[in-house]
């Protein structure tokens, strides 16, 4: 179902094709009754179609010229569009990166003893120390994100900053080990893992029954996903086989958060003060989306994975099995919008030449190839100017600016070059009708393609029936080229 503005900028499209549909038969109505009267005999009428064939050929070719100022446009873009996600990977680096959260567990150091015999035929023993990992039962998880954009330069990165709260049960049994020695309850200890510990903004908090605990930098585990974080250890004596923890801690990160569902029950929520959420990954039961933020719920059971709830850290886990995730989207940055626009430049340039060839053939204007390379450089600076405004003010009043100043320079200088206001006007017309649809596919990112083919099969149909009846009357009316000599040279009869 598509929505309002959706339906409108499909209505505004709509309109500029109508205004260029009127534009291409007031062009067909010139080309029927002007070439007819220009072309009064077979001789007058070689003598004009030739020509037209000619300029078209050398036209043709000035279009494709006029692909290298675009071209090197379209690298600039590419250019500084690169510059700035190299911004935002610095800013990244700075604030905070893409959180992944995956906590609590509980971690149980122990030893292990294994009798070896040498080559010399004796007897060793090795002593081996891993550390048990222990999932929760029921994990509870909750992340509140604000977004800002941090600044620099002319460049704004967006990041967050989330409020992350946890609840979970634990019951310990501890399984069968091979050749265990011993099992080192007063070391064990809990571990909250995040991606990127730079993003700690201010003192974690993390509870064992109600218990504040002392806080470790660090988890002491080579586990993926759970080599970076901090640790707790509970308080002496602690009874391991059944308890509670409650962890809260607030987080810097950039665009993206995660939650690694650890729990054998796991539930999940990420909310946040920002509209346009991206989910990836395993998807949320239920979401709510409004115009200024919105609400995500998980609800994931550990069979939705292969790893058990206890396992080995030496064992070598992927935990990156199931992940809910929820990315802050940045609508297509105005780069990005850019060098789309840029992509429809030779159209742009192609159609502008063809309605000066038209005025050529119809109206009797004469225009120098210098003038058409001009025409084509000026639709070439639109997308400079459109890249050099947009890094500074709002895309669609940095359009709006780019556009106009484009159609008012190339129809004042068509104007002047043709002595015509109405030549003026036309060209004016015409690239209007042409920016106004431009920035309609701009905005629709699911129909652009599909307004874009369309522009494109219209104005392919639009040339067929401009061109239909070039060579009709060359083919109908009589040969009179001898009575035109006869006249020019009466002696010779």
């Amino acid at each position: 179902m598509m929505d309002l503005t959706t339906v409108f900028l499909i209505l505004v499209a709509v309109i500029f094709l109508g205004i260029f549909i009127i534009i291409g038969l007031t062009c067909l109505r010139w080309i029927t009754s002007r070439y007819a009267e220009q072309a009064s005999g077979l001789g007058g009428r070689i003598a004009n179609s030739n020509p037209l064939m000619i300029k078209a050929v050398i036209i043709g070719f000035l279009t494709l010229l006029m692909l290298i100022p675009t071209a090197l446009v379209h690298d600039l873009m590419n250019e500084r569009n690169n510059l700035y996600h190299s911004v935002l990977y610095e800013t990244d680096n700075d604030w905070g990166q893409e959180q992944t959260i995956a906590a609590p567990v509980l971690v149980v150091p122990f030893v292990t003893e294994t009798r070896i015999t040498t080559d010399q035929g004796k007897e060793k023993i090795v002593i081996g120390h891993d550390k048990l990992i222990i999932l929760p039962d029921q994990l509870s998880l909750s992340a509140n994100l604000d977004h800002e954009f941090r600044e620099r330069s002319i460049y704004r990165s967006l990041v967050y900053t989330a409020r992350v709260e946890g609840f979970a049960d634990f019951s310990f049994n501890p399984p069968p080990i091979p050749n265990l020695q011993q099992i080192l309850y007063d070391q064990a200890y809990i571990t909250i893992a995040l991606s990127d510990n730079s993003g700690i903004a201010a003192s974690p908090t993390v509870t064992i029954d109600n218990k504040k605990l002392d806080l470790m930098p660090g988890t002491g585990l080579r586990t993926n996903l759970l080599a970076s974080g901090f640790s707790a250890r509970p308080t002496p004596g602690q009874d391991l086989s059944r308890f509670s923890v409650k962890f809260d801690s607030l987080l810097r990160g950039s665009r993206n958060i995660s939650a690694i569902p650890l729990g054998m029950n796991t539930q999940i929520k990420i909310s946040a003060d920002w509209p346009h959420p991206s989910f990836r990954q395993f998807l949320p039961k239920a979401h709510e989306i409004d115009n200024n933020s919105f609400k995500a719920n998980w609800e994931i059971s550990h069979l939705s994975r292969n790893y058990p709830q206890v396992f080995t850290d030496n064992s070598g886990i992927n935990l990156q099995e199931v992940i809910a995730e929820a990315r802050l989207f940045e609508p297509i940055s105005h780069y990005g919008t850019s060098i789309r626009a840029a992509k429809y430049g030779i159209m742009f340039i192609a159609l502008t030449y063809l309605m000066l060839l038209i005025f050529e053939f119809t109206r009797g204007v004469r225009l120098h190839l210098v003038q058409y390379t001009l025409v084509g450089v000026s639709l070439s600076v639109f997308y400079l100017l459109l890249l050099t405004l947009s890094e500074h003010l709002s895309f669609a009043f940095s359009y709006g600016l780019a556009a106009g100043t484009t159609v008012l320079s190339i129809a004042s200088y068509v104007t002047v070059a043709s002595h015509s206001k109405q030549n003026g006007l036309a060209v004016a017309g015409l690239l209007a009708a042409l920016y106004g649809f431009l920035y309609s596919i701009l905005q629709m990112e699911d129909y652009a393609l599909t307004m874009g083919s369309g522009l494109v099969l219209l104005v392919l149909l639009l040339l067929m029936y401009l061109t239909r009846n070039l060579n009709r009357e060359l083919r109908e009316k009589p040969d009179t080229t001898g009575d035109i000599k006869a006249k020019e040279n009466p002696e010779a009869q």
